[in-house]
């Protein structure tokens, strides 16, 4: 087995004759190239893109001065915000998870800005999505097969459990007069100040001078934003932004497999965590090995 360093960038290349092939190799089989210029062939591949790719920031961030701003994705290093005004639009998790990180890094101040209310923080159990990975490995299909109305409500249960209510360790982190909710709001206006600064108008009128923006805004598929697919996806079938998946995690192109968040569309929305992963494999390594 062959080992491939987990940053290296690649590009994928489809099997001789298929839609999006890009080279044409001899043995049909798919094609790696990575940065330095080698190339790895294979008969399938894995894909689990993740979700830096998906980042959903607003329209208008584009319009924003370059470094002024960051997705939660991208901001993992917190050294050179000390000292810094930061607004942190969005409510959820990773929300009030980098306001926590923000504090210890020494900001100056924080302000998070969401459209709903605060969230709740408290414990809470997960144990309800075992019965429903454990019946993905035992029912082809098991989740596209639900009549839409049971999955709204085992997606309602999920939201609740992963949205509303947040992890129960960040209130004491977040036990600083440094930090001020906004909650009901969203941003008006953004205009650039001549000191570096951004100056920014809530939709309740509250007017607020920061160095920083953090999107923790979520994030929305799109297949066609991972770069390393461009070479195969003439050949996926794409609805909504997500592959078409089989039972197994296959796209509607031979030998192409996609895991993660991008299979939440057709496997529920346990597969776009790591609590998914483990079903997930079985189901590949089950499908692979039945195609000898």
């Amino acid at each position: 087995m062959r080992s491939i360093p987990f940053r290296s960038a690649f590009s994928l290349t489809t099997p001789t004759g298929l839609p999006g092939s890009r080279e044409s190799k001899p043995d049909g089989r798919f094609e790696a190239t990575l940065r330095g210029g080698d190339a790895v062939h294979a008969d399938a591949v894995l894909a689990a893109p993740g979700i830096r790719e998906y980042a959903n920031v607003p329209a208008w961030a584009s319009a924003l001065p370059a470094g002024s701003y960051a997705h939660t994705c991208d901001l993992v290093r917190f050294d050179d915000m000390a000292g810094a005004r930061v607004l942190i639009i969005g409510g959820r998790q990773s929300a009030y998870e980098w306001a926590a990180l923000l504090r210890e890094h020494g900001a100056a101040r924080i302000d998070i800005a969401h459209r709903h209310d605060v969230p709740r923080f408290e414990r809470v159990s997960w144990r309800f999505a075992d019965a429903h990975v454990e019946r993905t490995l035992q029912v082809p299909g098991y989740w596209r097969n639900l009549p839409a109305s049971e999955q709204d409500a085992i997606t309602r249960r999920f939201w609740e459990a992963g949205r509303l209510t947040l992890e129960y360790w960040l209130t004491p982190r977040l036990d600083w007069a440094g930090i001020t909710r906004w909650p009901g709001t969203e941003v008006a206006e953004v205009v650039p100040g001549q000191d570096g600064s951004l100056r920014v108008t809530l939709s309740n009128a509250a007017r607020l001078t920061v160095d920083r923006i953090v999107f923790a805004s979520g994030y929305r598929a799109d297949l066609a934003k991972v770069g390393y697919l461009s070479g195969v996806l003439d050949g996926v079938e794409v609805r909504n932004g997500f592959p078409v998946l089989d039972n197994a995690f296959q796209t509607s192109l031979a030998g192409l497999y996609v895991t993660g968040f991008s299979a939440t569309q057709d496997f529920g929305p346990f597969f776009g965590f790591v609590k998914g992963a483990p079903a997930a494999a079985t189901l590949v390594v089950r499908d692979l090995l039945s195609r000898g």
